[in-house]
């Protein structure tokens, strides 16, 4: 079901941990490429952005320069466009949008059949997607955490086979700033995303390690992922939080529609539908 119910336009943007945001859904999801000495046409340059559609982080000739941090929904502001014609060149010589400010900011409301859904639930489960642009965007919603914390029943994080462009950024290592390393989020920076993203009020924050598994398992109780993800998962540190982590038997990600639709190659892994349901319903029944 829509997880907002609105006849307005909802615009997302993305504040990386070095402090840059980054308005609207596609800039967050395909980061813009660098422009090389003799690129002279910037909407020609933007044209061309626009054609890179795979989001796999093998697949693009581009990352963030810095993790991702948050996701928030913003004013639809219809001259923003028209406003930001004019792009400036960083000292990388990559493509800079004026960014925008906090009193953009909105909470949308949650379709009130959201929350019926999550208050009869027997188990709660974060789908595969990406992350900050599929998944997150239901769950900053006014209210969604408050009312999944509130709920005493499974709650399961499915990661994905594979990185993206939201789950990696490329960091510069040398003085000179002429070697780029490609860095991932691992399991547990993507736990901690979920629950900042649900935890907005920040009745759950709290830096006593002790509590640390309480406020984990409000929002997340277990970790299903297919066997052969890219991702890294440390089970003992997951496991101190509280969350039970397993894995799912996997197929590759070529031999199934969506797996390719999602820029899946052969040596790339989605889940085994029947395994995976089942799973599910053997962890609802319990």
């Amino acid at each position: 079901m829509p997880a907002v119910l609105t006849e307005d336009r909802l615009v997302l943007g993305a504040e990386l941990r070095d402090g840059t945001r980054i308005r609207g859904q596609f800039n967050i999801s395909h980061p813009r490429p660098k422009l090389s000495n003799d690129t002279k046409d910037t909407a020609q340059h933007e044209n061309e952005h626009r054609q890179v559609i795979k989001k796999s982080s093998s697949e693009v000739a581009s990352l963030h320069s810095s993790p991702i941090q948050r996701i928030s929904y913003l004013l639809n502001d219809p001259t923003w466009r028209k406003n930001n014609q004019q792009h400036t060149k960083s000292s990388d010589g990559s493509i800079q949008q004026q960014q925008w400010s906090s009193r953009n900011e909105i909470t949308p409301e949650p379709n009130p059949q959201l929350l019926d859904a999550i208050s009869n639930a027997n188990c709660i489960v974060y789908g595969c997607g990406s992350l900050f642009t599929s998944v997150l965007p239901s769950l900053v919603l006014d209210g969604v955490g408050s009312a999944i914390s509130s709920r005493y029943v499974y709650k399961v994080l499915l990661l994905n086979g594979w990185h993206d462009c939201e789950t990696s950024w490329a960091e510069t290592n040398d003085e000179d700033g002429s070697k780029q390393v490609v860095k991932q989020m691992n399991a547990n920076s993507i736990v901690q995303a979920v629950i900042n993203a649900l935890d907005q009020d920040g009745m759950h924050t709290n830096d006593d390690e002790n509590s640390s598994s309480t406020i984990t398992t409000d929002y997340i109780t277990h970790i299903f992922y297919p066997i052969g993800t890219e991702m890294d998962i440390d089970e003992q540190s997951l496991l101190k939080l509280g969350i039970e982590v397993r894995g799912i038997e996997s197929i590759p990600a070529n031999t199934c529609l969506e797996g390719s639709r999602s820029g899946g190659q052969s040596h790339h892994v989605v889940y085994d539908t029947k395994c995976l349901v089942d799973a599910l319903l053997s962890l609802a029944a319990v």
